[in-house]
């Protein structure tokens, strides 16, 4: 097999920032070189055989390489259903969005998807590709053969084969990252799926101050042999961390998925044969990290795509205001947030600490009313937080109806522990939103397969001035 660059699906893959080929050269230049990445751990490298069905019965479409195997007494709707969904979806992933397709048994020479309900649902892998030079894999979906035809089915169904097109580009990807992009193309395909995720979506917006990758996040309950640390729930917050992904694809990519694309062509990962665990590195927020530096403004990093991201994520459902997320209205009061506070004007100095500790890429959100404050008041902020965290601030200004009318954002060092601001012009404004978003030890890039991430928290001081 050729060079990751080589593919055709990659050269489509275009992004808003121009930058990406050159993250691409510097992430793989120790490939290059002839020489693999430093081993990282990843998430476990562990194979699973397709699910025993008694009178197993496969039914294969006539359009695309894709094999629908369940058993005679599943109704024939249900597997009519299932063909025409993923034709539908292959036709949009590896056409409209550029894909590559992913890879088909060699015997069959098709994709199989298993209809049952006697086993775990979801996409499992079924082997390497021992010959290609960077990790490549096969896998296989099983999918709940009671489903009915309707967007629910059908997101689903284009999820699991986005996840079988990751196994095969970039199979060390995260679990959580994993269910949160391939969620995020499911919703491209299928727009009415993603309406109806009001659960994933209030999951997510509910637990703000949680890794955007959250390793607990990704159900191991999914993983054959392995134990599970969550439930449902945490399944839900994985696929909700769609959002994410979905605001940085909307608002820098030069069309839709080109940025989950991109993260996929820019990481290529070498495991070697045998490893229990694969070698996730470089992983999609190295991708993020080497790209989006200098991308946003002259000396921007990725911390300021964090902060950027946490703002627009106070904006999603019932809050949206029309600029930030407003293909996000359909969820309504699912996409609210939690404040941490929400507070009248302090006509007396006030001292605030969060409710929650913040993990990295979390964040918190403050309101401080602007009802019954002088005419030309401006508001003093001082902000200290614990080392080994750097957090990142924004005021962000709103109308009545939630509008936003500006922001100012608190540049602070990479080792600083404290920050202050006054904020002014403020007449006008009718509330005031704080967010602080935990970016990161500085000392060490946000991994998404650290096994455990340190929260922190903050002391926030406010004042009239």
């Amino acid at each position: 097999m050729g060079k990751v660059a080589d593919r055709p699906w990659i050269r489509k893959s275009a992004v808003a920032f121009a930058i990406a080929a050159a993250a691409f050269a510097r992430i793989t230049s120790a490939a290059e070189d002839g020489g693999a990445p430093e081993p990282r751990p990843g998430p476990p490298l562990i194979y699973a055989s397709p699910p025993r069905i008694a009178d197993e019965v496969p039914a294969c479409s006539f359009v695309v390489p894709v094999c629908v195997k369940t058993a005679k007494s599943t109704p024939g709707q249900n597997v009519l259903f299932a063909i025409d969904a993923a034709e539908r979806a292959w036709r949009m992933l590896t056409g409209v969005l550029g894909l590559p397709p992913p890879d088909v048994d060699p015997q069959t020479l098709a994709y199989d998807v298993y209809l049952t309900n006697d086993a775990p649902h979801g996409t499992f892998l079924a082997a390497r590709d021992i010959r290609s030079r960077i990790d490549r894999a096969r896998a296989f979906s099983v999918v709940d053969a009671r489903m009915r035809a309707g967007c629910i089915a059908e997101g689903a169904i284009a999820r699991e084969l986005a996840r079988a097109i990751l196994f095969r580009v970039a199979p060390a990807t995260d679990e959580a990252t994993a269910a949160a992009q391939t969620s995020a193309l499911a919703e491209l395909v299928v727009p009415c799926a993603g309406a109806m995720a009001a659960d994933a979506v209030d999951a997510f917006q509910r637990r703000p101050e949680r890794a955007v990758a959250d390793a607990l996040a990704g159900d191991p309950s999914a993983w054959p042999g392995a134990s599970s640390p969550g439930g449902p729930l945490e399944t839900l917050f994985a696929r909700g961390a769609s959002l994410f992904w979905s605001r940085i694809d909307w608002a820098y990519g030069k069309s839709p998925g080109s940025i989950i694309s991109a993260t996929w062509a820019l990481s290529p990962t070498m495991t070697e044969s045998g490893a229990r665990f694969w070698n996730d590195k470089p992983d999609k927020f190295d991708v993020l990290r080497v790209s989006f530096k200098g991308a946003l403004s002259t000396r921007s990093t990725v911390h300021d795509l964090f902060l950027d991201s946490a703002i627009a994520r106070a904006f999603i459902g019932a809050a949206d205001d029309g600029i930030h997320a407003p293909e996000s209205r359909t969820f309504g009061d699912a996409g609210r947030l939690p404040l941490d506070w929400e507070i009248p004007w302090p006509d007396k100095p006030r001292r605030i600490a969060p409710r929650t500790p913040v993990f990295p890429t979390g964040a918190s959100y403050l309101v401080v009313k602007r009802e019954g404050a002088k005419p030309g008041a401006r508001l003093r902020v001082e902000i200290e937080w614990e080392e080994h965290a750097l957090f990142r601030w924004a005021f962000v200004k709103l109308d009545a109806q939630g509008h936003e009318l500006g922001r100012v954002v608190i540049g602070a060092p990479e080792r600083a522990t404290e920050a202050q601001s006054t904020l002014v012009d403020l007449d006008g404004v009718d509330r005031v939103l704080i967010v602080g978003a935990n970016v990161g030890d500085p000392a060490y890039a946000f991994d998404p397969d650290d096994e455990i991430w340190e929260s922190h928290a903050w002391l926030l001081t406010l004042a009239e001035e």
